[in-house]
């Protein structure tokens, strides 16, 4: 989308026409926009006096309401729009699902749970019901929950990148950082060039005390991006930490005088915001 193109579909939709509404709604949902006060104000209108004209994109506008209404509390909306799809898609699982939804809103925990623990237990490949029990555990703080939910996933769909990032975060949160470290191993399986990943990796190392390792997953990352001042200072901490090991060692002394020389070199292009950097690497 360009810029300024989402502010002229609603400034037309702001017009009240109803072909301008529509659009703005589809554009939304095309690229992922998350305002659902501007959902509930077009898509309600659209819903009282223009339904018949949207066909079959009808049904379409009435979730993104329904998703739109169980964020903001909108009651009216919310009951609305989940009876008519109920009634329109009686043995939809996606319709199941918004039921869960719509417990979750009310905050009826315990039924939303039921409800896709039943998905579940029919149809275990449905990824979208996995992932909405596990955000909803999220959401309550129940991490124990969250973690086991999101482990089961894991044995069936063990590429999921995303999942296993979610995952790390996780035990990031209850400081189980060896845990994280294999979550991190299994994300630069996935993508082995990835500057986050292999940074984050680098850091968790450090933290567990694998510090050569972490060293060399610095330098990699040094070596991709030279210019990358999260990995220099990561090769300055970890290498000050192994030098107090082995202060004998001519080439880690080495290796830590071209790591500062190069950050010496990036502080000075950056003009007085870099002084005090600086100063603590000549210290």
């Amino acid at each position: 989308m360009e810029p300024g193109e989402y502010e002229s579909l609603v400034a037309k939709a702001n017009l009240g026409g109803h072909a301008a509404m529509a659009e703005l709604l589809q554009s939304m949902r095309t690229h992922k926009i998350h305002q659902p006060e501007i959902v509930i104000l077009h898509g309600a209108r659209l819903l009282s006096t223009g339904q018949s004209k949207l066909g079959s994109d009808a049904w379409t506008v009435m979730e993104q309401v329904f998703l739109a209404s169980c964020e903001l509390g909108a009651d009216d909306w919310r009951s609305y729009c989940l009876r008519h799809l109920t009634k329109k898609f009686p043995t939809s699982i996606r319709v199941e699902r918004l039921k869960g939804i719509y417990q979750e809103s009310i905050k009826d925990w315990g039924e939303a749970k039921k409800t896709y623990e039943k998905l579940l237990k029919d149809k275990p490949e449905d990824t979208v019901t996995h992932k909405r029990l596990i955000a909803m555990y999220k959401q309550r703080g129940q991490v124990p929950e969250a973690v086991q939910a999101i482990n089961t996933y894991l044995e069936t769909f063990s590429t999921d990148v995303e999942v296993w990032h979610e995952l790390a975060e996780l035990y990031i949160e209850q400081g189980s950082l060896q845990r994280a470290v294999f979550c991190f191993e299994e994300l630069l399986v996935a993508n082995p060039r990835s500057m986050y990943h292999i940074l984050t990796y680098a850091e968790l190392l450090y933290s567990t005390g694998e510090l050569e390792l972490s060293r060399k997953y610095f330098a990699l990352a040094a070596h991709l991006d030279g210019a990358c001042l999260r990995a220099l200072w990561g090769l300055v901490t970890v290498n000050y930490a192994l030098a107090e090991k082995d202060k004998a060692n001519e080439k880690m002394a080495q290796l830590q005088t071209f790591t500062i020389d190069r950050l010496k070199a990036a502080y000075k292009k950056v003009g007085p915001q870099g002084k005090l950097a600086l100063a603590l690497l000549s210290s």
